[in-house]
């Protein structure tokens, strides 16, 4: 983090951890105790980095009609976490850091969630919203994108949105215009950047740049690391693919003609004037947090609500204040 944060990156990561996360095939049972107290911990140790900008509730969670019902435990875990924060800070002062979550797409199931996620009382609604987005592909523009209409369902929002992964591969090459009209005064009414997918080589070939060394990682065969660096090796010679190589004590970088043009796309969107009004944002936001929730129907209602929290507040006060130990029910 403190080599990111020298190279002015900063960081979004996500609360689950590879033991425990919520199950879209089984949310409510995935809600419980031992889940909180790790996604408490995610939140204690990125909250220690200047550079740490939000955390993520979730991933891709409900990618089906099927599994929507999901979406309360979600509600249930962002206002879990906030409460958490609004403790922790009170007691220590620790940064309280934005919530938000990640969809896989931006369909009408999605905008349902982001919806439901982002209205009534904030102590349980996300601060912001990120998409993957692979709409435009080569040569487009807005309309023969669907980026139109990807703004017109999302400009009544009212919280940060942005694209957390953006750039198809096919056809090749990557042009990266999308980089373009993403910050332009249409979109940037309603997108606050992406994120370009993705940063290192790997077999989809979506990254960007690419690292020939002949490190052994762990589980790995010396015929499955050699395999792998010939591979790489091959990308590094093919200059219809890399740009440049850069030596480091790691191994030759590869940086591929891709980057290359998404990097002077990028540097071109400083240039673009943006018409985002602030002032107009912070009004919605305002009212978005006095929408009546009771009055709004779901399609996981009314078998499915948002469970009563499964942290016990009170122990945790006094854990917080060195008067007892963590417990959570």
């Amino acid at each position: 983090m403190k080599l990111l944060e020298e190279a002015g990156i900063y960081v979004f990561t996500g609360v689950s951890t590879r033991f425990n996360t919520i199950n879209r095939l089984d949310p409510y049972a995935s809600y419980h105790s031992t889940a909180m107290t790790e996604f408490f911990q995610t939140v204690n140790l990125m909250a220690q980095y200047p550079n740490t900008l939000g955390l993520h509730a979730g991933n891709s969670i409900t990618n089906s009609p099927k599994n929507q019902r999901a979406a309360p435990v979600i509600k249930a875990v962002v206002r879990d976490l906030k409460e958490y924060m609004k403790l922790q800070n009170a007691a220590s002062g620790q940064r309280i850091l934005p919530i938000g979550y990640t969809a896989a797409t931006v369909d009408l199931l999605d905008t349902t969630l982001l919806k439901y996620l982002s209205v009534g009382d904030p102590a349980s609604a996300i601060d912001f919203w990120t998409c993957n987005c692979y709409m435009w592909a080569g040569k487009s523009n807005l309309q023969m994108s669907g980026y139109n209409s990807l703004i017109q369902r999302l400009q009544d929002a009212a919280i940060p949105i942005f694209m957390s992964e953006y750039g198809v591969n096919m056809p090749n090459p990557r042009l990266f215009e999308e980089t373009l009209a993403l910050y332009s005064p249409q979109m940037s009414q309603v997108f606050s950047g992406g994120c370009a997918y993705t940063f290192w080589e790997a077999p989809n070939s979506y990254g960007l740049v690419d690292l020939v060394n002949q490190e052994h990682p762990r589980n790995s065969s010396a015929e499955a690391v050699e395999q792998r660096h010939q591979v790489a090796l091959t990308r590094a010679n093919n200059t219809k693919k890399t740009a440049e190589k850069r030596y480091t004590d790691r191994g030759t970088l590869s940086v591929f003609h891709d980057f290359i043009r998404y990097r002077e796309n990028l540097k071109a969107t400083r240039d673009i004037e943006s018409t985002w009004e602030g002032d107009v944002m912070e009004r919605e936001a305002a009212e978005r947090g006095n929408v009546d929730t009771t009055q709004m129907s779901w399609p996981w209602e009314p078998e499915h609500q948002m469970p009563d929290t499964v942290v016990d507040w009170q122990q945790l006060e006094d854990e917080l204040s060195g008067k007892g130990l963590l417990y959570v029910m």
